[in-house]
């Protein structure tokens, strides 16, 4: 995984669009979860929502 340093410029709205976006166009790949999948991919909008959870 990606290291994600500092804060994000990325606002929370946006990252969760974006997270809803994905999930919608995700296909499942074998057994991979959507957010295993979120978490390789996109590690700046992943980190951004986990930290306002």
């Amino acid at each position: 995984m990606k290291r994600v340093s500092g804060k994000s410029k990325i606002p929370l709205k946006e990252a969760k669009e974006h997270y809803q976006s994905s999930c919608e166009n995700y296909d499942i790949e074998g057994s991979e979860s959507h957010l295993a999948y979120y978490r390789e991919k996109h590690p700046i909008y992943y980190s951004l929502l986990l930290q306002n959870v």
